[in-house]
């Protein structure tokens, strides 16, 4: 690990959340997971009950307005926190400037806050909220290409990652374009490019260089395993589903799934050790990424009996596997042991807060579950009881992780 310079090392009476990137990330993005959750909760809720009426009146419709909170502003804020803290490790490059940092978590934290206000007041400030997020995720994506430029080596994960910023950048300028015109097309494209363009690669890079890294260091005589070669066979074929179905060429989809079915599936049998079934903050990392292939697999099912009949079956199954799933599930596991190990606390997950996982797993289950059965009124229990799930172990983790950043690392040491 490179050294904290003392240029980077805080200065006496400096906030403790601005004293590294993870920590004012983190923090900001945990804030917008939790209103991003709270706001779609109560329009759930409304959708069925006809109260609170406010949570009713959104626009752009609440598809697109989830969609965008989540795969725009939340979910970015809170891997930039992690890759201004790895890139510089994974290539002895220098570290992420503060006002990088903290300017890119303002920008983000301030268009979450303009994109909910806007769904309730008018398009001007779902426009704003664009343009904030864009501006961070712009700020950001470049301070990440200032340290692998002057880094002293290169690895493969740093270029995936960073590629995946541009189509993420690509993403949300089609999604504000569809926002400013009303686009329905330029909407489902900036969504469908950000999942499998922008985060995906983002999530499995990391995830390919991590866990097995993580394992190593836990379970004992544990042999990584993590070859280039499937690291950019899952990326390629990423994208590759990205072009066939930008391009309508739908009939090859179901390859290309099943492809990255056996790919991911492999991963989540090789990187898995069984001896760390009593070390939960490992093991939940395992359970995370077994979403991945899952998600993929309903993903093959749902694009195969398309080919076949015509016909879209299992709704939107295969997108909450991967966004409520994998993403979820890793989203808890990797910033609990990053905080932990950061904050200089022992490297343990506490039963709260592996309580909010399992929660948060049964979620993503009840999620998925909701769109696969048939019953009006099952499909309502199911759909409701995934936003109680969700909700709840949200809030209580945010409050047990969050507070975490608002005070100095616990062995005395900067960051």
């Amino acid at each position: 690990m490179t050294p904290m310079p003392a240029s980077n090392v805080p200065a006496p009476g400096s906030v403790a959340l601005l004293a590294a990137p993870h920590r004012t990330l983190f923090f900001a993005g945990l804030l917008s997971l939790l209103a991003a959750s709270v706001w779609w909760a109560l329009h759930i809720v409304a959708r069925y009950a006809g109260a609170p009426l406010f949570a009713l009146v959104l626009q752009p419709a609440p598809l697109w307005a989830h969609a965008w909170l989540m795969l725009f502003a939340v979910l970015p804020t809170m891997f930039f926190g992690f890759l201004f803290t790895v890139f510089p490790r994974w290539m002895n490059g220098p570290l992420v400037k503060r006002n990088e940092y903290a300017a890119t978590a303002a920008l983000f934290a301030l268009g979450t806050l303009l994109w909910i206000t806007g769904t309730f007041v008018g398009p001007l400030l779902l426009l704003a909220g664009c343009m904030a997020t864009g501006a961070g995720l712009l700020l950001g994506t470049i301070a990440l290409f200032r340290v692998l430029i002057s880094a002293p080596q290169v690895v493969p994960h740093a270029v995936v990652v960073l590629t995946a910023l541009c189509v993420q950048v690509v993403a949300l300028a089609g999604f504000t374009f569809g926002v400013a015109g009303s686009n329905d097309f330029a909407l489902h494209f900036a969504v469908r490019t950000s999942l499998w363009g922008g985060l995906l690669p983002v999530f499995f890079a990391v995830c390919h260089r991590m866990i097995p890294f993580f394992s190593q260091s836990a379970v004992e005589d544990y042999v990584p395993w993590r070859p280039t070669w499937i690291l950019v066979a899952v990326v390629t074929l990423c994208y590759a589903r990205l072009l066939l179905g930008t391009t309508g060429t739908l009939s090859l989809l179901p390859w290309a799934d099943a492809a990255l079915v056996l790919l991911t599936l492999t991963c989540a049998v090789r990187w898995t050790s069984l001896r760390a079934r009593g070390n939960p903050l490992l093991w939940t990392l395992y359970a995370g990424f077994a979403w991945l292939p899952v998600a993929v697999l309903l993903q093959l099912a749902r694009d195969s009996v398309f080919v076949l009949t015509g016909e879209w079956t299992l709704g939107r199954a295969p997108v909450h596997a991967l966004g409520m799933g994998f993403f979820g599930g890793m989203l808890v596991a990797m910033v609990t042991r990053v905080t932990m190990g950061h904050s200089g606390r022992p490297l343990r997950m506490d039963r709260v807060t592996l309580a909010c996982f399992i929660m948060l797993q049964l979620g993503a289950a009840s999620r998925v579950l909701s769109e696969i059965v048939q019953a009006p009124a099952v499909v309502q229990w199911f759909l409701l009881a995934s936003v109680g799930l969700w909700v709840a172990a949200v809030a209580i983790w945010v409050q047990r992780v969050g507070i975490i950043h608002l005070a100095p690392r616990v062995d005395g040491k900067p960051g």
